[in-house]
């Protein structure tokens, strides 16, 4: 079984959970109100800051730029940047690898999102957004990362630690989504 499916399997309830629990679901039914929006960049910005981090210690060449994207965001709509209080760390490139899974694959619903924030009345106002934009750049990222994952020869040791890897990345967005709400 090719690495992506193994990944895509073992987290497709942990995927359908936390997308249940992320703000972004008012977006979607074009119910969102400004602050829960900055809540939720600041909560994005919080979780991939601290993931992008550790997968840039061991994947080579990893753009790792999505924080820098909320960062100007949430710059544009005045909120303090705050880093999680929730430890999230990677080990070796497997894990690496697992991480970036989420993060890469994260982005490719951003790019839903992206066009229903159009119809979302409380955000008419917002300026052209950098995260949320819809780039078709976030295709070529996740086609990057499935070109780099294919590449890797995962012993079935490391396949596991990867696995799990993933799985625990989708329990840190969970935690981010579910922690304290920072004020905006």
């Amino acid at each position: 079984m090719k690495m992506i499916e193994r990944f895509k399997n073992a987290t497709a309830n942990l995927h359908n959970e936390i997308e249940g629990e992320n703000p972004a679901r008012f977006i979607m039914d074009h119910s969102i109100d400004m602050e829960t929006y900055k809540l939720l960049l600041l909560q994005n910005y919080m979780a991939y800051k601290k993931t992008e981090s550790e997968i840039s210690k061991f994947i080579a060449g990893y753009p790792g730029n999505k924080y820098l994207k909320l960062e100007s965001d949430l710059d544009n709509l005045e909120v303090t940047l705050q880093d999680t209080p929730h430890g999230f760390s990677c080990n070796n490139i497997a894990e690496a690898f697992g991480a970036a899974y989420v993060v890469e694959g994260s982005a490719l619903g951003g790019m839903v999102i992206s066009r229903n924030i159009l119809k979302c009345d409380a955000l008419s106002g917002l300026k052209e957004q950098v995260f949320f934009s819809g780039d078709r750049e976030n295709l070529k990222s996740w086609e990057g990362f499935k070109k780099q994952l294919s590449e890797h020869n995962f012993s079935e040791e490391e396949a596991t630690a990867a696995t799990e890897k993933a799985m625990e990345t989708f329990r840190f967005f969970g935690k981010v989504f579910r922690s304290e709400s920072p004020s905006c």
